[in-house]
């Protein structure tokens, strides 16, 4: 049978703590044994230590003297089901007593009485036999031993959060040197569209955190190892100041270093790593190649007639040119882009690429013809003679009359191959000399129509032709050709775009200037052309808008009052924008019969015909897509800087952990770990190992105030006290302690 039993504060970890002894129930007992010696508890701790575990069992002579079961003595109660932080109750226990010593009555009382203890959490007292008893413990301390070592005491805490510090400076200068060229996108994380300093701050945020901390477990390893060492009060302070920033960097003004002072300053330091980090990261806008793929580009391989003759029934409109082949005219004329559907390739927004299609296969030949205007005999300014006047005028119509400017065409069969073959030749005459005597050149090109390759370029939902190279392969296919194309559309098409002129200059009637006769051909849509001559000294634009001579001449300049006006006229070859024009043309007439309804080759073709026809003009190519973006750059000056200010306050940071494995128990700053240490009353006969956690456990209910203390006899003084044991008040305004 169990009874209630001795009342006593904490458990022990050691067996011949676990004795019992009878006490006397004290008048007005207290929870603590405040300032209580040393040896005091050693002796008492040494003498409970040799009572034997029998003492359990109580003889009944010493039961008779101890009180009833259920009298609390002084007034104290049962707290089994309390906090053991609580310490105003004595902790209670039943205790098994001999079942010789009890009566019958006795031990029902007994039983009934731990059956009410079990069945209720707080067991109010119950009426016992004046023989019953109650046992008390003593209250019993943990003592810790001293244990050091490199293991036992390794601050894993504080060198992992260095080695995060130093992970992560890694992880952000990778980051950061692995951005650099990517684009802002391929950095997004789900839906989030942060940029890339804002993963950088966050990082740097955590840095800050663990640094800080590795700061303040160095600092409490440097404190505690130098108290363990011996030192000065001084000193102490030193340590303690200095893991603060501004008396740390006053102690380094006034050259007064210590590691902790110096650890301190560069663990701040370290924080410059963030705008660091961040700087390093700046956004350009530039090409990046994404990539090779592929795309289907519809073009058609040749020219149908349908596609450029009108199939009016008006007599007055038959002969005249389609709608769709005027406005890719018109397009050309006024450069507008060729529009092209690239949604399903794997173009994005540029890319380039080469197709087969049918262009002009150019041959070009040039030759030089000279001319002198000043060469007419000074005689000729003054004839008087009738045979003078005769061979004057003679040399003036043939010898003296010069083409500087012209642009034409003609269309004649290729001889090298048969009849049938047509050919379209362009001519061109410029003169580069800003001189009456000079040559000029003039430029001749065949074109003949094949099937060959050619470099395109798709951005933004255009298309447009890039210049062929020379080594372009001309392909043997035999081509379905119209010789209508040659002898009338492609003439018109040039004409419209080029219209063909010439400037002559000769010697005026009387040999005493120069002037000019200009005549542009007029093209009208149905294929009629016009021409249309001025005359003057002076070249200007009052034929066409679109007069190639005015284009491509360059302003006279006046050399000398001797020399004419129009001696120092200019002109740059205007073939290389022809023959540009042309190829460019052919390009935007395969992709917009490509790309139409079909309704402009009706009633040529029907749907089914049309259909048939047009799958060859599907071909797939490979592409090379670019897109423009904005990408990150990284400056690396910056990446090293950051990475430098992060590792100086590491490297500060580790002199501070020196000796950890010197301390044998687990060190903080806290107070009443501090007044344990310097041998405050208020801690005394606790466990010289203790710590704070258990400083709480053992005397967590003591009740204490800041403030004057006065005692009978005593100087007053302002300290922190026992309020159950003395009054403890407010200081008073300018009052004066011992």
């Amino acid at each position: 049978m169990m009874e209630y039993g001795a009342s006593y504060n904490r458990a022990s970890k050691n067996l011949d703590e676990d004795t019992v002894s009878i006490l006397s129930p004290p008048t007005n007992p207290s929870p603590y044994q405040p300032y209580r010696p040393d040896s005091d508890r050693r002796s008492s701790n040494s003498s409970s230590h040799s009572i034997n575990h029998t003492s359990w069992i109580v003889s009944p002579a010493l039961q008779d003297a101890l009180p009833p079961l259920g009298e609390t003595p002084g007034g104290m109660g049962s707290s089994i089901f309390g906090s053991r932080a609580a310490l105003n109750m004595p902790y209670q226990e039943p205790v098994y007593q001999l079942p010789s010593e009890r009566t019958p009555s006795h031990r029902q009382s007994q039983s009934q009485s731990f059956n009410t203890f079990i069945q209720t959490p707080e067991p109010q007292p119950q009426p016992t036999s004046p023989k019953s008893r109650t046992y008390f413990r003593h209250p019993r301390h943990i003592l810790e031993p001293w244990r050091s070592g490199v293991w036992i005491r390794f601050p894993w805490y504080g060198f992992g959060a260095l080695f995060a510090v130093v992970l992560l400076t890694g992880v952000s200068a990778g980051i950061l040197l692995a951005s650099d060229g990517s684009t802002i996108d391929s950095w997004a994380v789900g839906k989030d569209n942060a940029q890339l300093q804002v993963y950088i701050s966050v990082i740097e945020m955590i840095m800050n955190f663990l640094i800080l901390f590795a700061l303040t477990e160095g600092v409490l390893i440097r404190f505690w190892r130098q108290l363990l060492h011996g030192t000065t009060l001084s000193s102490i302070n030193d340590i303690y100041e200095s893991a603060f920033l501004w008396p740390a960097i006053k102690r380094i003004v006034r050259f007064q270093f210590n590691v902790v002072a110096i650890a301190c300053l560069l663990a701040a330091t370290s924080f410059i790593r963030g705008p660091l980090f961040q700087r390093a990261s700046t956004v350009s806008a530039t090409s990046i190649y994404s990539g090779d793929g592929s795309m289907n580009l519809k073009i058609a391989p040749f020219p149908i007639t349908e596609y450029f003759q009108s199939s009016e029934i008006d007599p007055r409109a038959q002969g005249g040119i389609t709608t769709a082949f005027s406005d890719v005219l018109k397009g050309l004329s006024s450069n507008t882009p060729q529009a092209y559907d690239e949604t399903d390739s794997d173009c994005g927004e540029y890319c380039t690429g080469q197709v087969k299609g049918f262009a002009f296969q150019v041959d070009c030949s040039t030759t030089t013809q000279s001319y002198d205007l000043a060469s007419l005999p000074e005689e000729c300014k003054s004839c008087k003679t009738e045979d003078c006047t005769m061979n004057c005028a003679f040399r003036a119509n043939n010898d003296l009359n010069a083409t500087f400017f012209s642009v034409g065409y003609q269309v004649s069969n290729d001889s090298s191959t048969n009849a049938q073959d047509h050919i379209m030749t362009l001519t061109s005459t410029f003169k580069n000399d800003s001189s009456c005597a000079g040559n000029v050149q003039t430029q001749t090109c065949i074109l003949k129509q094949v099937a060959t390759d050619y470099n395109v370029v798709i951005t933004n939902g255009t298309i447009d032709r890039v210049a062929s190279k020379e080594s372009a392969t001309i392909y043997g296919d035999a081509m379905p050709l119209n010789k209508l194309l040659m002898e009338k559309y492609w003439p018109l098409a040039f004409a419209t775009l080029f219209p063909p002129v010439t400037v002559n200059v000769k010697p005026v009637t009387d040999f005493s200037g120069l002037q000019y006769t200009k005549c542009v051909d007029e093209t009208v849509q149905s294929g009629d052309t016009g021409q249309s001559c001025s005359n003057g000294t002076i070249l200007s634009a009052n034929v066409l808008a679109n007069d190639p001579s005015v284009l491509y001449a360059t302003p006279s300049n006046v050399l000398s009052t001797t020399d004419d006006s129009l001696c120092s006229l200019t002109w740059r070859d205007p073939m290389p924008d022809i023959l540009t024009k042309m190829q460019s043309l052919l390009f935007r007439i395969t992709v917009d019969m490509a790309a139409s309804d079909g309704s402009v080759f009706t009633p040529t073709y029907t749907d089914a015909s049309l259909a048939s026809l047009r799958k060859a003009w599907n071909q797939t190519i490979p592409i090379t897509s670019t897109r423009t973006a904005n990408v990150y750059r990284t400056n690396k000056i910056f990446v090293i800087l950051g990475i430098l200010f992060s590792m100086a306050g590491v490297a500060a940071i580790l002199p501070l952990y020196t000796g950890f494995w010197e301390l044998g128990r687990k060190v903080s700053l806290n107070p009443l770990e501090i007044a344990r240490a310097f041998g405050a009353p208020l801690v005394e006969g606790l466990d010289g190992n203790i710590t704070a956690e258990v400083v709480c456990i053992e005397r967590g209910g003591m009740a204490v105030r800041y403030g004057a203390l006065e005692r009978h006899g005593e100087e007053k003084k302002l300290r922190v006290e026992e309020t159950s044991r003395a009054t403890v008040r407010c200081p008073w305004e300018g009052e004066i302690f011992g």
